[in-house]
């Protein structure tokens, strides 16, 4: 099972990324302190990290993405 979203946000990582590239958002505190997503649990942060890093938006639920 792959782990595409922001369950708190109901936002896919897709649409973040969207939303990053179109508001010139760059860290996840930025991401964070719009309420795009990252500011509830906090479980998506290490993908959100690796989404601003590499442009992923789909992460293999088996692999750990460290924070």
């Amino acid at each position: 099972m792959n782990v595409d979203r922001c369950i708190c946000h109901d936002i896919t990582f897709a649409e973040v990324k969207a939303i990053a590239q179109e508001r010139g958002l760059n860290s996840v505190e930025e991401i964070e302190a719009n309420r795009i997503a990252c500011s509830n649990c906090k479980l998506c942060v290490p993908y959100i990290k690796r989404m601003l890093k590499t442009g992923e938006t789909v992460f293999d639920r088996s692999v750990r993405y460290l924070k």
